[in-house]
């Protein structure tokens, strides 16, 4: 039974705290946040201590993972000191902004020799593997991803650049990972887009050439219009065949359920619903991490080495994006 300290309880901390509340491998044992907790299922549930300060809660010694919920631009700060108390480290994405700061971090996790995992959800996503599962014997050579919504109404740190990244380090880095997980190394990118009041990125649109020749564009938004809803969209073609998934969801994605989505295969005349698993990506992704802990087994489902090669993606989106110009890697 592993030992979990929770670092936030925003959103993304709460969707954590609730898959873990499944599991009977691993126990949320301690909380940190600074602020007052209202949610009353958090309350109920929750049979641990509640933390103000972070360095208190990692000097606890029974814990064995940190998993860390807090804002973007705290992840490097946070992440070297758990490494530096010799906790493992699960992190949501993105791991950090630049490459300097992910160098940083993985040194201070292979110092440290303990194990760190980034959340990049979308590999654990039922309907999302469905479709890796497909090209793995369905060669095909075009892909059109989208992930539309409104600014994220839980916090106003999204808007600034140099804490959030914008939509493209927070939203667009979804399926740019995931296309990178379909197709391998890229060969150019182009993008363009516009920005927020602050200088974020907040609506791109990226076309990607990988070295297998695969054309793709992906687009994200944080400045659609109120009641437009959170869409989310993967569409992969070949000249005989299309598998796409689409969904609708509220507001924001936490209103998105099985429900509201559908995997449908077109071919020759045929449409085809995809029945695929109903799980919570957050249980399988935060399962699987705390497995690999837990048996001594390797991540192969998200190693650092692709997370480090997104982030050098999303760099050469940026620069693009900045300049007007085909970027090659």
């Amino acid at each position: 039974m592993k030992s979990i300290g929770l670092a936030g309880l925003g959103f993304i901390g709460k969707a954590h705290f609730h898959a873990y509340q499944k599991m009977n491998h691993c126990r949320v044992d301690a909380i940190y946040t600074r602020s007052e907790v209202t949610d009353d299922a958090v309350r109920e549930q929750f049979q641990g201590t509640f933390f103000s300060d972070y360095d208190e809660m990692l000097n606890s010694p029974d814990l064995d993972i940190i998993d860390i919920c807090v804002p973007t631009y705290l992840h490097e700060e946070y992440i070297i000191k758990a490494a530096n108390a010799g906790k493992h480290i699960i992190c949501e994405k993105p791991l950090t902004l630049t490459e300097a700061s992910a160098n940083r971090i993985v040194d201070a996790v292979k110092e440290n020799e303990v194990e760190l995992f980034v959340g990049h959800t979308l590999r654990f996503w039922p309907e999302y593997a469905a479709i890796k599962s497909y090209s793995q014997s369905h060669p095909f050579e075009l892909v059109h991803a989208r992930r539309l919504g409104q600014f994220p109404s839980w916090s106003s740190w999204f808007k600034e650049p140099d804490k959030s990244g914008g939509a493209l380090f927070d939203l667009h880095i979804h399926d740019i990972d995931f296309v990178y997980y379909l197709l391998g190394e890229v060969e150019s990118v182009y993008a363009v887009g516009s920005r927020n009041e602050h200088g974020a990125w907040s609506h791109i649109m990226t076309t990607l050439v990988f070295k297998n020749k695969t054309k793709t564009f992906v687009e994200a938004s944080h400045q659609m219009p109120d009641g437009y809803p959170f869409t989310m969209n993967m569409r992969v073609q070949s000249k005989e065949e299309t598998l796409e998934y689409f969904q609708a969801a509220g507001e924001n994605i936490e209103a998105a359920n099985e429900e509201s989505g559908q995997l449908i295969l077109y071919k020759a005349y045929e449409k085809i619903l995809i029945d695929t698993e109903t799980a919570d990506p957050f249980y399988k992704e935060l399962s699987y991490f705390v497995n690999c802990i837990e048996n001594n087994t390797e991540n192969e489902l998200v190693p650092l080495d692709d997370v480090r090669y997104v982030l050098k993606l999303l760099h050469a989106i940026k620069t693009s994006l900045e300049n007007g110009k085909l970027v090659y890697m």
